[in-house]
C-alpha cells in the first residue's frame, strides 16, 4: 500500500514537472479566483457593521424624548422641538387605506417618528443591497475560474490517455494511476488555494485602505477576517480541483489499452480528446455551496430579494446552456468567414487552420464558454454602473444643477430690501425649513415663493392640505400623485393629498448619505400640524435660481450677493460633480473584480491553448516535416486565438447586455433608485475589442511553445 502511494506521488510529481507551465497556470487560475472572492469577503466583513439605525442606547436623553429636537447652534435660535408629535401615519389610494406599502428591500424596516421609538435612516437597505451585488459578482468570478480550472484538468488528463495506458502496460495498477491523478489535482488545488488565500488578505486590506467598501460607505476598519467563510471557500476551491479529475479517474478503470495504443490518424487524435458537456454537472454541488456561503447573510431578512436572484440565476443557467448549444455553429461560421477573408493572402494557413478547428470544435468551445462568462459579466456590470451614473446625472439636472444653496445669517428685517437684492442679481428664491429625519422625512417650503412659478408652468399648487413627495421617498412607499397621506396627532387626523412626485422642489444640498438627502416630503406653510414647531424654522435655508434659466458657475455671482440675510453654501453643479465622483469610488470594487477576472480569463485561454499544443505535438511535427516553417505555425495558432476571441466577443455582447437589462430591471423594482437600461454601442464595441485582444495575447505563448517542438521526438511511436 505504501509503495503504491509512494509511486503515485512520484508519478504526480514528475507529471507536474514535465507540464510545469500548465501546472503553474492552473495554480495561478485557482489563486486568482480565491483572491477575488476572499478579498471581497474581507472587505465586506469590515464594512457591513455600519448600523442601519441609531441604537437607542446611543441617543441622548433629548433625542429619546423627541428625535426631532435640534440644537441651538444648528438653528441659530433657542432650542425647540421642531418635529410634530405624531401618533400614526397612513396612506390612502382611491379613498381606501393601504397601510405602509414598502418596496421589498424596506419591508419591516420603516419606523415613523413617535414618542417612544427611534427613527431609521432612510434607504440603508439599498446600500446593503450593494453588498449582495458585490458578493454575487465575486461569486461569478470564482465560478469562471472554477470552470476554467475544471476543464483544464479534464482536458489535460484526456490528452494523456496514451501515457496512462503505457504505465498500465509497464505493470502499474489502475488504482495507482488514479491515485497519481488525484494527488496531482490535490497538489494543484491546495497550493493554488493557499496562495490565493494568502494574497487575498493584503489585497483586502489594500482595498479598505483606499476607502473601497461593499456598501458604498467608508469602511470602518481592516482587522476583521471572516475565518468561517474563508475556510468554507478554501474547502470548495480544493474540491473543485479534485472534481476536475473525477471523470478521468473513473475512465481509467474502463480504459481499453489496445484501443488507445493502436496507431491512428491525426484527426482521430483531435476527436479522441473531445470533452463531454455532461461533465459540467460535477460543478453543481460546489457552485451551490459557494452561492450559499456568499448569499447566506441575506437569506434571513431578504427572502423576496433572494427569490428574485434565484430566478435570475436560473436565467443565467439557461443562457449558459444555450451558449453551449450555439458555440459550435458560431465557431463553424467564424471559421468559414476567416477562410473566406484570409484565403487570398494566406491560402495554406487558412486551409489548415479551418480544417483543424472544425475537428476540434468541441475542445475550442469550452475556451469560448470561459471567455463568454467573463466578458458578459464585464458588459453587464458596465450596463449597471452606467445606469446608476445616468440616474444620478438625471436627478442632478433637476435637483442640483439649476440651484444655488444658501443658509440664513439673520432674519430679513426689511423684506422689500431683500426682494431688491434678488431682483438686482436676477434670482428666484425659495425659503425652506429644517428637515425632520425619520422614516418619513419632512420639510416645509414657502407657498408664497413657489406657487407663482408653479402657476405659470401649469403645475399643481402647493397649499395647506397638499404634499409633494420626492421620487425616492415615493418609491420607498409606492406613492403616486393622487394618493393621500393621513397623519394622526392627539386624535386629530391631518389629511394631505399627494399633488406631485418630483425632485425639483424641496431638496437642499448638504453632507449626508445619498439616499437620505433625496428622501423627503414637501409641505407648505400654513398647515396646523406644523404650526409652532417645524414652521418656526421656515427660512433657515434657501435655494435660488436665475430667472432666465442660466446655470450657476457660468454666470458670476458673489458669495455675499444676498448678504446680510443669506450666505451661499454650495453650487448645485459642484455638488453633482462630487456625487458622481463618490459613485465612481463606490464602484471601484467592481473594477477590482473585473480586472482580476479578465486576467483569469487570459490565463484560462492561454492554458487551454497550451494544453492543446502539447496534445498536438505529432500534428505540428508532421506539418514541419512536409515543409511548413515555424512562422506559419505561429500564424495558425494566432488565427485560432482570434477566432475564439471573435466568437466569444459576439456571444458576450449579446448575453452581457441581456444580463445587464435584467439586473437593471431588478434594481429599479427592488431599490429606491430610478434605473433605466441604456444600450451603449460604443462601450459594447470596446469590450468586444478587449475580448479579442485578450484571446490574441493568450495565443502568443502557446504559439512560441509549438515552434520549439522537436519533430523527431514527437513522431516516434511510444
Amino acid at each position: 500500500m505504501l509503495s503504491t502511494v509512494g509511486l503515485a506521488g512520484l508519478l504526480a510529481w514528475r507529471s507536474l514537472r514535465h507540464h510545469r507551465v500548465v501546472a503553474f497556470a492552473t495554480i495561478l487560475g485557482i489563486a486568482i479566483g480565491m483572491t477575488v472572492v476572499c478579498a471581497v469577503l474581507i472587505v465586506d466583513n469590515n464594512t457591513r457593521s455600519v448600523e442601519v439605525q441609531t441604537p437607542v442606547e446611543e441617543l441622548s436623553k433629548e433625542q429619546k424624548a423627541d428625535p426631532g429636537k435640534l440644537t441651538r447652534q444648528h438653528l441659530g435660535i433657542p432650542s425647540i422641538s421642531i418635529a410634530p408629535r405624531i401618533e400614526s401615519i397612513r396612506f390612502e389610494r382611491n379613498g381606501k387605506e393601504t397601510g405602509n406599502r414598502l418596496v421589498p428591500t424596506q419591508q419591516g424596516k420603516g419606523r415613523f417618528v413617535n414618542n417612544d421609538k427611534t427613527f431609521a435612516a432612510q434607504g440603508e437597505e439599498d446600500y446593503v443591497a450593494m453588498r449582495l451585488a458585490v458578493r454575487l459578482a465575486s461569486l461569478l468570478s470564482f465560478l469562471v475560474g472554477a470552470v476554467i480550472v475544471f476543464f483544464t484538468m479534464r482536458f489535460s488528463v484526456a490528452a494523456r490517455a496514451r501515457e496512462f495506458c503505457l504505465l498500465l502496460c509497464l505493470g502499474e495498477s489502475r488504482a495507482g494511476v488514479a491515485a497519481s491523478l488525484l494527488l496531482e489535482a490535490a497538489i494543484l488545488g491546495i497550493v493554488g488555494t493557499i496562495v490565493g488565500l494568502l494574497i487575498s488578505m493584503p489585497a483586502g486590506r489594500m482595498l479598505l485602505a483606499e476607502g473601497i467598501s461593499t456598501t458604498g460607505q467608508r469602511p470602518e476598519g481592516s482587522d476583521i477576517l471572516p475565518w468561517p467563510e474563508l475556510i468554507a471557500m478554501t474547502g470548495i476551491s480544493v474540491t473543485i480541483a479534485l472534481l476536475g479529475v473525477a471523470g478521468p479517474v473513473r475512465s481509467i478503470f474502463r480504459m481499453e489499452i489496445a484501443q488507445v495504443l493502436q496507431p491512428r490518424f491525426l484527426s482521430e487524435d483531435a476527436q479522441g480528446r473531445d470533452l463531454k458537456a455532461t461533465g459540467l454537472w460535477w460543478l453543481l454541488p460546489p457552485a451551490i455551496a459557494a452561492a450559499y456561503v456568499l448569499g447566506r447573510p441575506f437569506l434571513i431578512s431578504w427572502l423576496s430579494v433572494i427569490h428574485f436572484f434565484l430566478f435570475e440565476a436560473a436565467f443565467v443557467t439557461f443562457l449558459a446552456a444555450a451558449t453551449l448549444w450555439w458555440v459550435p455553429p458560431l465557431l463553424r461560421g467564424a471559421i468559414r468567414l476567416f477562410e473566406t477573408v484570409i484565403k487570398p493572402l494566406l491560402p495554406l494557413e487558412a486551409l489548415l487552420t479551418g480544417r483543424r478547428m472544425r475537428l476540434a470544435t468541441k475542445q475550442i468551445g469550452f475556451a469560448v464558454i470561459g471567455i463568454v462568462l467573463v466578458f458578459s459579466m464585464l458588459t453587464a456590470l458596465h450596463d449597471i454602473t452606467r445606469s446608476l451614473k445616468d440616474e444620478i446625472s438625471r436627478w442632478g439636472q433637476v435637483a442640483l444643477v439649476p440651484y444655488i444653496f444658501y443658509e440664513r445669517t439673520s432674519v430679513p428685517g426689511d423684506p422689500e430690501a431683500f426682494r431688491r437684492l434678488l431682483g438686482l442679481n436676477g434670482l428666484v428664491f425659495y425659503r425652506l425649513s429644517a428637515k425632520i429625519p425619520g422614516a418619513l422625512p419632512m420639510r416645509l417650503v414657502s407657498a408664497e415663493d413657489v406657487n407663482p412659478i408653479r402657476q405659470t408652468l401649469g403645475r399643481p399648487l402647493l397649499v395647506p392640505g397638499t404634499v409633494i413627495f420626492s421620487k425616492t421617498l415615493a418609491a420607498r412607499f409606492d406613492i403616486s400623485a393622487g394618493d393621500a397621506l393621513s397623519i394622526e396627532q392627539k386624535g386629530v387626523k391631518h389629511r394631505f393629498k399627494v399633488v406631485e412626485v418630483s425632485d425639483d422642489l424641496g431638496f437642499y444640498a448638504e453632507d449626508g448619505k445619498y439616499i437620505d438627502l433625496r428622501s423627503y416630503a414637501v409641505f407648505s406653510d400654513g398647515n396646523p400640524l406644523f404650526a409652532g414647531n417645524l414652521e418656526r424654522t421656515l427660512g433657515l435655508y434657501g435655494v435660488a435660481q436665475f430667472k432666465d434659466g442660466s446655470l450657476p458657475l457660468w454666470r458670476p455671482i458673489r458669495d455675499d450677493a444676498l448678504y446680510p440675510y443669506y450666505l451661499r453654501t454650495r453650487f448645485g453643479l459642484v455638488s453633482g460633480y462630487r456625487q458622481t465622483r463618490e459613485i465612481d469610488r463606490d464602484f471601484l470594487i467592481f473594477d477590482f473584480i473585473l480586472v482580476m477576472t479578465v486576467i483569469l480569463a487570459t490565463i484560462g485561454v492561454a492554458n487551454t491553448l497550451l494544453i492543446q499544443v502539447h496534445g498536438r505535438e505529432r500534428e505540428f511535427s508532421v506539418l514541419r516535416t512536409i515543409g511548413m516553417d515555424r512562422f506559419q505555425i505561429v500564424k495558425m495558432l494566432v488565427a485560432e486565438g482570434l477566432i475564439v476571441g471573435f466568437v466569444g466577443a459576439l456571444l458576450a455582447a449579446v448575453i452581457g447586455n441581456i444580463l445587464g437589462a435584467v439586473s437593471v430591471s431588478f434594481l429599479d423594482h427592488f431599490t429606491l433608485f430610478d434605473y433605466r437600461f441604456l444600450l451603449s454601442a460604443h462601450a459594447t464595441g470596446l469590450i468586444s475589442l478587449i475580448c479579442i485582444a485578450t484571446c490574441l495575447i493568450a495565443a502568443i505563448y502557446p504559439a512560441v511553445v509549438a515552434v520549439r517542438t522537436s519533430s523527431a521526438e514527437s513522431l516516434h511511436y511510444e
